[in-house]
């Protein structure tokens, strides 16, 4: 049977940021090579345009976090 551990979703939070950081920069990359806005410019407009939002995605995965690494 299939055990799911804290140290196992750790790693799984992990890979699927670092797979979305490197998209990012791949597309970065291409769109400054191309001479056009890239995918970060909206990101960081809907950042700034919903604080509230992007507030409450800091603080679940910091309770995510502390509640995996809490003894």
């Amino acid at each position: 049977m299939l055990q799911i551990s804290p140290g196992a979703i750790l790693s799984l939070l992990a890979t699927i940021f670092a797979g979305i950081v490197f998209v990012l920069m791949l597309n970065e990359t291409i769109s400054l090579g191309k001479g056009q806005a890239p995918l970060t410019n909206m990101i960081r407009s809907l950042v700034r345009a919903y604080p509230r939002v992007s507030y409450v995605v800091a603080v679940g995965i910091g309770m995510l976090l502390g509640h995996l690494f809490w003894p």
